[in-house]
């Protein structure tokens, strides 16, 4: 155990919240729900595809819709019933009216003839799993595209620096001997010589309890964070645990690392050894809205209001519901939200808990510069957005922008700036995606106009090496022919 090399750039203190769950264990709940909203894209691809129709049985654990592109993952159903709506598409969703029966969940079986390293990413690639952190990249396709390059260390992500949020602390508290599980699996995988468990200082009986464990390990520690929003950010994690900073335009897994957080590590552990998909996941339900904050094992697919039910119900309506932390998390309006596999907090906050909404013009303070942890300067990237300029906010990295929202939290005149990120971020995918169907569609034209010329040539080649027709009509006598 030791504690972090480097202090990342930027970042910012938030008052955390973490005390209303820090000790409350993880339970399920008390009664399963009756019925499962559970959405076709959880992943950062494509849609996954229904497997089910309208009126069809499914047991515990079945997979309801397959992946069938790159970056998508398999969808399984948390519990046993009978499907009641099925809506194709990227916003689709498979709707399960829950039976009271509950048989066993099958397991899954990895594809025979294959090797040790393949037959457990298959396993993975089946049970459905993501990152467990938020960020829903599959993790059977990060692993493999980790494999293109020599992967020297292994960092878990046990940070968990978003207010309120204490999944991952609990987690690594009650079932610490499952991320170790995970871990040497992901080691026998990557060949990973060398494994960080990273943990930020203010949770200290989680830290207690894995180094504990790391002990009786070979090449793992813990390594001491601080208390430092972003920290989980992956980029973040890697110079504070290595020292070495990785380039904006760079994976982490070129430079050799490869990151996982905790829960995505207990996945993978539940998935190679026991054949179990991703069904259920771990929330935090919390602000001072909720009647009784706690740490829930809940099927994916519940909704916001049936949690809400088994929380006590509402102290008072809240101002605001937010899926995930209060900094990177998304609001939410609709008490028929389900919970996602990278859902990892229920937040319903009051008044009291909103920062200030009213923007003024910015005061050139330059506090934004000293928290964005990616040494980016957003006053600037927020002008040029202001006024369309793009290209020119490209330049100055808005791509490599996180979304941690730290620049807006410490601004003094409320500037919306996370959300003019994001914004500008999406207009520049759909330029480039623009851009990239006109220079296929030149390329094609390109081609088309080579083509008929190519066509043209051989045609005007085969008339000129075709001998002249002689004519069947006989030529006209002529005067000096003799009768």
């Amino acid at each position: 155990m030791f504690s972090a090399r480097l202090k990342p750039h930027g970042g910012i203190r938030p008052y955390s919240h973490k005390s209303l769950t820090r000790d409350i264990a993880i339970r399920p709940l008390a009664s399963m729900p009756r019925q499962l909203v559970i959405p076709l894209r959880q992943h950062t691809g494509p849609a996954a595809v229904p497997l089910v129709t309208v009126g069809d049985n499914v047991t515990a654990g079945q997979r309801i819709a397959e992946a069938r592109e790159r970056m998508s993952a398999p969808v399984h159903s948390a519990l046993a019933g009978v499907v009641t709506q099925v809506m194709a598409g990227e916003l689709g969703a498979i709707t399960v009216r829950v039976s009271a029966d509950q048989p066993a969940a099958p397991r899954l079986m990895a594809a025979a003839g294959l090797d040790g390293i393949q037959s457990m990413l298959s396993l993975i690639e089946q049970a459905g799993i993501v990152g467990m952190g938020g960020a829903m990249f599959p993790a059977a396709d990060k692993i493999r595209m980790s494999l293109r390059y020599p992967i020297e260390t292994l960092i878990v992500n046990g940070g968990e620096c978003e207010p309120y949020l204490t999944t991952d602390d609990r987690l690594m508290r009650e079932q610490a001997e499952f991320i170790i599980g995970g871990i040497r699996y992901l080691r026998e995988i990557t060949r990973a010589r060398r494994v960080y468990i990273g943990i930020e200082d203010n949770k200290t009986e989680a830290i207690a309890r894995l180094d504990a464990l790391c002990r009786l390990e070979d090449g793992i520690e813990v390594v001491i964070l601080p208390s430092l929003y972003p920290i989980g950010s992956a980029k973040q994690m890697i110079e504070a645990v290595t020292g070495r900073q990785i380039p904006q335009n760079r994976r982490s897994t070129e430079m050799g690392v490869l990151v996982q957080n905790v829960g995505t590590c207990i996945a993978i552990f539940h998935a190679i050894r026991f054949g179990k998909p991703v069904t259920h996941r771990v929330i935090t339900v919390s602000g001072r809205a909720i009647e009784q904050p706690a740490n829930l094992l809940v099927p994916v697919g519940t909704t916001i209001k049936e949690i809400i039910g088994q929380c006590g119900g509402l102290k008072s309506p809240p101002a605001r519901m937010v899926l995930g932390g209060p900094m990177m998390g998304r609001a939410v309006d609709s008490l028929d939200t389900p919970i996602t596999k990278g859902t990892s907090g229920l937040l319903l906050l009051n008044g009291d808990e909103l920062p200030q909404t009213r923007p003024s013009a910015c005061l050139r303070c330059g506090r934004c510069l000293d928290a964005c942890p990616m040494s980016l300067a957003p006053q600037a990237i927020f002008a040029e957005l202001k006024n369309d300029g793009f290209a020119k906010a490209r330049r100055q990295g808005l791509n490599a922008c996180l979304l941690c929202g730290s620049c807006a939290y410490v601004c003094p005149a409320a500037l919306p700036l996370t959300q003019f990120f994001d914004w500008g971020q999406q207009q520049l995918r759909l330029i480039s995606r623009q851009e990239d169907k006109l220079t296929r569609t030149r390329a094609n034209s390109a081609k088309r106009q080579q083509r008929l010329a190519r066509e043209a040539a051989e045609k005007a080649a085969a008339l000129a090496a075709k001998p002249a027709r002689r004519s069947r009509r006989a030529a006209p006598p002529s005067e000096e022919t003799p009768c």
